[in-house]
């Protein structure tokens, strides 16, 4: 009984907190003058981070805690100075390298899938909202030359920008390049996840057929996770560096070549996540700040030197190359958006087992679980596992878990979707190595896996095996598109716009471009964020994105200053395409306009203002 006392308290103060889900509430801040989802519900959105932080994260440490109280003798110790501490490292690390040709395998087959892609099935129509934030920063920066100055960034410097470098790289600055652009860095995920599984499962010792075929499996089952046709599943575009910085993190960790190094360029990642997506850079710092902690506490202080010489060079580095003015404006932009995204775009989480809440709950369910089992992982003698491999499992749990903030500032099902990915893989790879580890010491296995060597079974298998991975991930129907990948992308990169936009919006554009003829940009007050791509001008302020960047007793007056400097005859006032518009947020901005422009022409439910003579 006394082995399960820390499940059960675990367990039960998990129950307790889903019970008094709706009483853990912080007071509503009556100073917010956003309005949004929380301002009408008078909800702090903090109570996202308090309620997760009980259900899971304090749970997990009731349990850790209680474990290794209870399980004293049959447990490793946490302190990094014990003899049998759980990251305890090794010498003569002889691992063979069993798994070469089969990760030649998997690459080979993701490129297979990738250049079997039917291209042509992507030049469709365009999301005037969402691939506006793509579209519209290289613009403004090709004309006017300003960055953070002349547009308002909403993901952060290389996200918004990433038409630059297919520009660069393909001589094109399209809609369909940035398409074919988010479609690479899919297949770079899953590139990724190839490399972490083999970096992980290389660690195992255990019976060669059985660590192949983990191999194969996991392997086969997290390059399926990255979705081509649906960015918001398990991993999107911008998790690229979130797994490539877990690869990176973790061989500083656990590996002896080039480790110098290694420290030296995770401590670059401080600056380049930020210029990477704002959130995944608030992430990744996060990590090189437990990091540090872990450094400190096994007294590693030769990586502890070369880590923070890699902050040190990337953010000098930083401040020498980019003007004085766009840093000052890069914080003032990421403070706006940490001190905003919560009360404008948050969506609270559903109570776990209430009505329509499976996705939400089953979330949880999983962190929890995951939670659960690599406490045993790390810490059950009776498992002794590699201290490498902990520490890349371990990562990844703490990774999806940090990740997951991203969920509870948001929570509707695709910010769930994209953030459930890192905890997911963790979950999976935990079951799958506690049932291989059972095979590995099971007799009746031992001896069948013996005779199986013996044989030309095992060649067999593993052909098997492979066939039935490449049948899991390969759609055969589209084999044959290899031999046209090359004039398919090239359709999808030099497509003309017109291809990717509804009759309705083409002629909504030609109005615009008529009514605006003597206009040298374009200003929109809805969420028709495009139209300054589609008609090739740049934005007239830095607000391209009047929903979520124009904001009461904020930024509003910042954009009236811009607006009367750039004084453009024609603005789009309203349109049917309201995503998150809510011009309650900008009084004095309808005030202004009201004050200068005129009402002009409604077309179809697009309602355009003239500047007042």
């Amino acid at each position: 009984m006394r082995k399960y006392l820390p499940l059960i308290i675990s367990f039960s103060f998990l129950i307790l907190v889903i019970y008094a889900w709706d009483l853990i509430e912080l007071p509503y801040d009556r100073t917010n003058v956003i309005l949004g989802e929380y301002s009408n519900q008078e909800y702090n959105p903090q109570n996202e981070l308090i309620r997760f932080t009980l259900l899971i994260i304090f749970p997990l440490f009731l349990y850790l805690f209680y474990y290794l109280k209870f399980s004293r003798y049959d447990s490793f110790s946490i302190n990094p100075l014990a003899k049998d501490y759980f990251l305890k490292k090794k010498k003569n690390y002889k691992n063979k390298d069993e798994l070469k040709y089969y990760f030649y395998f998997f690459i080979i087959l993701i490129l297979i899938e990738f250049f079997s892609l039917n291209f042509n099935i992507f030049i469709t129509h365009a999301d005037i909202y969402h691939e506006g934030a793509f579209l519209v920063h290289p613009l403004n920066y090709l004309i006017t030359g300003g960055l953070f100055k002349s547009t308002f960034y909403d993901y952060g410097l290389i996200a918004n920008n990433i038409a630059l470098f297919s520009n660069f790289l393909m001589g094109y600055y399209t809609l369909g390049s940035v398409k074919l652009t988010l479609l690479v860095l899919i297949f770079l995920n899953k590139l990724f996840l190839i490399l972490l599984s083999k970096k992980i499962i290389s660690f195992f010792s255990f019976n060669s057929f059985l660590k192949i075929l983990l191999f194969i499996i996991f392997t086969s089952y997290i390059i399926s996770l990255p979705n081509y046709y649906d960015h918001t599943s398990y991993f999107s575009p911008r998790s690229v560096l979130l797994v490539f910085f877990i690869f990176i993190l973790g061989s500083s960790l656990v590996d002896i070549k080039y480790l110098n190094i290694k420290n030296f360029l995770t401590g670059t990642f401080s600056v380049i996540s930020f210029l990477w997506w704002f959130d995944i850079g608030a992430y990744t710092n996060i990590l090189i700040g437990f990091y540090v902690i872990f450094l400190i506490a096994n007294k590693e202080n030769k990586k502890l030197l070369f880590l923070f010489l890699g902050i040190l060079f990337s953010w000098i580095l930083f401040f020498s190359i980019m003007p004085t003015e766009e840093i000052k404006e890069f914080f003032y932009q990421f403070k706006f958006i940490y001190l905003t995204s919560d009360y404008l775009l948050g969506v609270e989480y559903l109570k776990p087992f209430s009505e329509n809440s499976t996705r939400w709950t089953r979330a949880l369910i999983i962190i929890y679980m995951a939670g659960l089992m690599l406490v045993n992982f790390n810490f059950n003698k009776k498992y002794n596992f590699d201290y490498r491999t902990k520490i890349f499992v371990s990562l990844i749990f703490l990774t999806g878990a940090i990740n997951f903030k991203s969920a509870l500032m948001r929570s509707d099902v695709n910010h769930i979707k994209y953030t459930s990915g890192l905890y997911t893989i963790s979950f999976a790879l935990i079951c799958l190595i506690f049932l291989f580890n059972f095979f590995d010491n099971n007799l009746r296995v031992k001896r069948f896996l013996k005779k199986l060597n013996s044989t030309y079974l095992t060649r067999f298998s593993f052909i098997f095996c492979l066939l039935l991975s490449s049948a899991f991930i390969l759609d055969i129907k589209n084999i044959k598109n290899i031999i046209y990948f090359k004039n398919s992308i090239h359709k999808l990169i030099i497509a003309d716009d017109k291809f990717y936009l509804k009759k309705e919006y083409q002629l909504i554009l030609n109005k615009y471009k008529g009514l605006g003829k003597s206009d040298s940009c374009i200003q929109v007050l809805t969420d028709d964020i495009s139209f300054p791509y589609f008609l090739r001008k740049p934005s007239c302020t830095q607000f391209y994105n009047p929903s979520s960047q124009i904001l009461n007793g904020i930024t509003e007056k910042k954009f009236i200053n811009q607006l009367n400097i750039s004084s453009p005859e024609i603005i789009l006032y309203k349109s049917p395409n309201n995503v998150l518009k809510n011009l309650s947020n900008m009084p004095n901005v309808q005030k202004h306009i009201m004050e200068k422009y005129i009402f002009y022409e409604n077309y179809n439910g697009y309602v355009f203002f003239k500047l007042k003579p």
